[in-house]
This record gives structure tokens, C-alpha cells and sequence, in this order.
């Protein structure tokens, strides 16, 4: 008797695989991405696309941090292919956030949800506190964001400050993963605050993604296409 199942509404890889759950093979998209000679790949499809699974399989093979991943992808395309592909299993620092929830009736309510998530964030990468490789001013800065305490233009910063400190740490280039980076812009724009919420994502993108060293590649996913001059660049 088959017991797998649908997994309908799952959007994590490790627990599809986990559960034994139907899963039609889209790892050759890790492929596409190693190959893909851009550093910002953004990626827009319709809701209930698969991004969110996609982006969680990105992570599950990429991130230094994941110890079962070779279990996770066993029989799976992307480890028939060659070494240049395979190597790069755990081989990245990751860092993925989603925006899904990232929504407010105002400006204010908005950056609280959005600090909020940047707190589970950063106490998933926590341990590098422990790091003899960061200055305590680094570390204090990490901890402003990690408790709640960061004011708004740390806010802007906190996804390089986060990229840097990784970088150092493990002395490799970071996998930035960010999923649903236009439902706060969606939201912002029903409720009304559009233009504020504008002004604040063109320098939170702009510092995070435009000449950031610290970076190997950025995967973005949502629905709008917008252009690489309007809320991907840096207010001036």
C-alpha cells in the first residue's frame, strides 16, 4: 500500500521529504541558479507558484549550517550532476527571510512586523556571538537588532550587518534568500502609506543587494516585476 502523501499547503522542502510526500522534482533549479551568471536573480510567478518550497529546497542545500542535507536530496536530480554542482551542497552561510508577514495598517505597524522578523532571523544565526572573529562592536550591533532595540536606519542595514558578520565568520561569500519582497509594498499600498513604505525599501534593498561584498548571490521572489532603478537602487 502507498502511504505518501499530497502534502497540500506544505511549503517546507526538509518536511515534504521528511513525510515521504509526493514531490515532483524541481531540484535542476539549483542548477539554473549556480549557473546563472547574475548576482540578483529575481524571481515572480503567481501565488500558490511552489516559490516559497523552491526557496526552502535553495536553502536546505546550500546553508553551511544544514547537517542532513545529503538525506534530504537522496534520489533526487541534482545529485546526479557534476562536482561543480555537488560541491556546493552546504557549502554557502544562508540567510532566508520571508516577507509574507510583513504587513501593518500603517508605517509604524509595518516596521514593527518587519523587526520582528528580523528578530527570529537573527537568533537563528545567534551563535556567532560566540565568534572570536567579530569586534564587540559588531557583536552589540547584532544584539541591537536581535532584541528588538534596532532604530529604523539600523533597520536598513541589518541584512548587510547580517551578511557581513557571516561572511566573516565563516569566511565565505553569503546565499541571500529572500521570499515575497513585495507584499509590504502590496499592503502598504491598500492601506494607504505607499510613498513612505517606497522611501524605506528603496534603501533597505539598495544597502542590502546593490554592491554588497559580503554576497555570492541574492534569489528574490513575489509576484510584481519592478524595475532594477525604482526599488532595487539606493536613494540618493
Amino acid at each position: 500500500m502507498n502511504t505518501q502523501g499530497i502534502g497540500i499547503g506544505t511549503s517546507d522542502f526538509k518536511k515534504m521529504r521528511v513525510k515521504d510526500n509526493y514531490y515532483i522534482d524541481k531540484t535542476m533549479y539549483i542548477k539554473e541558479i549556480i549557473d546563472n551568471k547574475s548576482e540578483i536573480i529575481l524571481v515572480t510567478r503567481p501565488r500558490r507558484f511552489g516559490k516559497t518550497l523552491n526557496m526552502s529546497m535553495l536553502k536546505y542545500y546550500f546553508d553551511i549550517n544544514n547537517k542532513d542535507s545529503k538525506e534530504l536530496f537522496k534520489g533526487l536530480k541534482i545529485l546526479d550532476q557534476e562536482e561543480k554542482y555537488t560541491s556546493k551542497m552546504n557549502y554557502y552561510p544562508c540567510i532566508y527571510i520571508t516577507l509574507k508577514d510583513v504587513v501593518g495598517k500603517n508605517f509604524k505597524n509595518m516596521m514593527l512586523a518587519l523587526q520582528t522578523e528580523l528578530v527570529e532571523l537573527f537568533i537563528e544565526h545567534s551563535k556567532i556571538l560566540e565568534s572570536e572573529k567579530l569586534l564587540d562592536i559588531e557583536k552589540e550591533m547584532f544584539k541591537e537588532v536581535m532584541n528588538l532595540k534596532a532604530n529604523e536606519v539600523a533597520t536598513q542595514n541589518s541584512l548587510k550587518l547580517l551578511s557581513k558578520l557571516l561572511y566573516k565568520e565563516y569566511e565565505r561569500p553569503v546565499m541571500l534568500l529572500v521570499d515575497e519582497y513585495d507584499v509590504p509594498l502590496q499592503n502598504a499600498y491598500v492601506e494607504g502609506y505607499y510613498e513612505e513604505a517606497v522611501k524605506f525599501f528603496k534603501t533597505f534593498y539598495g544597502t542590502t543587494f546593490k554592491d554588497n561584498q559580503y554576497l555570492e548571490k541574492t534569489v528574490i521572489t513575489g509576484v510584481s516585476r519592478v524595475a532594477k532603478e525604482s526599488i532595487f537602487s539606493r536613494s540618493k
